[in-house]
């Protein structure tokens, strides 16, 4: 008898607690409830923030991804004789063709707005067209008046200004005049600001070897130098124009074929002792291509 009033007890008493577990407070639910309310705004507003600063950072890291440029450019430098009789020409036109690549640093921009940059090119191609100006004391702006050849004289000056009707392209009614090409490999710092949007403006300075080649008539001669320059460009998104300063030196040596010796193969063999050198200088403006 006096078991199963225990276990009376005892089965009472657990039939009460899951009563006593479900029951809440109501100023305790209140509480709750105003808690959950405060928290999920504040959630979702950091939520929004921390998308915003990620679009935000995507958006300024695409502007700076347009590493690689091509520039067209047109010039028309002075170039003249530095070694010995003095020599000087005036540039029809002169065109280039620039393909490089820039390596910018740090990878976030200082200020939210700076970066520097290293500029490398292995494809720097100039033709200029060139009409000549002046030798020695002689000047003179009519082509058609060639003006009399000094007596001290290494043959260069012989070559470019002499009548073309004994060459072999003067026997066909031709005078292709002077002209001259240059193969740069340049190379130089740049410092960029990104004001606003995908506005850029960039200062830089290249500098690097080039070989150079000048036709007179039937002459052809070779030489190594250097070319530097420096300038300013303003782009928005792929297109953008700039303006450079150019100037280098270039010495070079005629090559003689008449006595070139076919049994004797030698590079050395190619070139005559008649060495001279060149100087060039002058603006260059240029539309570019950044991708």
């Amino acid at each position: 008898m006096i078991k199963r009033y225990y276990l009376f007890f005892i089965a009472a008493a657990l039939s009460f607690l899951p009563a006593a577990a479900q029951y809440v407070d109501p100023n305790e639910e209140d509480v709750i409830v105003d808690t959950l309310e405060l928290q999920t705004p504040l959630t979702d507003t950091v939520y929004v923030e921390k998308k915003e600063t990620k679009k935000s950072y995507a958006a300024s890291n695409n502007r700076w991804q347009r590493k690689k440029y091509w520039n067209f450019g047109y010039s028309t430098p002075s170039v003249e004789r530095t070694d010995d009789e003095t020599m000087d020409w005036e540039t029809d036109f002169s065109v280039t063709f620039q393909r490089g690549r820039t390596a910018n640093f740090p990878r976030n921009p200082i200020a939210g707005m700076l970066k520097i940059g290293i500029d490398y090119s292995f494809m720097d191609i100039t033709y200029s067209k060139l009409k000549l100006k002046s030798i020695g004391d002689a000047g003179f702006n009519n082509t058609d008046a060639v003006p009399e050849t000094p007596t001290s004289s290494d043959g260069f000056d012989e070559i470019v200004s002499e009548d073309p009707s004994g060459s072999v392209l003067g026997a066909l009614g031709l005078d292709l005049g002077m002209h001259k090409f240059d193969y740069t490999i340049h190379v130089g710092p740049r410092f960029t600001v990104n004001p606003v949007d995908h506005l850029m403006v960039s200062a830089y300075f290249h500098g690097g070897p080039a070989v150079s080649g000048v036709y007179e008539n039937d002459e052809f001669s070779l030489g190594y130098g250097y070319i530097l320059s420096a300038g300013l460009n303003i782009s928005y998104k792929l297109i953008g124009i700039g303006v450079e300063g150019v100037w280098g030196s270039v010495k070079y040596k005629q090559l003689d074929f008449e006595e070139f010796d076919m049994e004797n193969l030698s590079v050395s063999n190619l070139f005559s002792d008649e060495t001279f050198k060149l100087k060039q200088k002058g603006p260059r403006f240029y539309i570019s291509l950044r991708f």
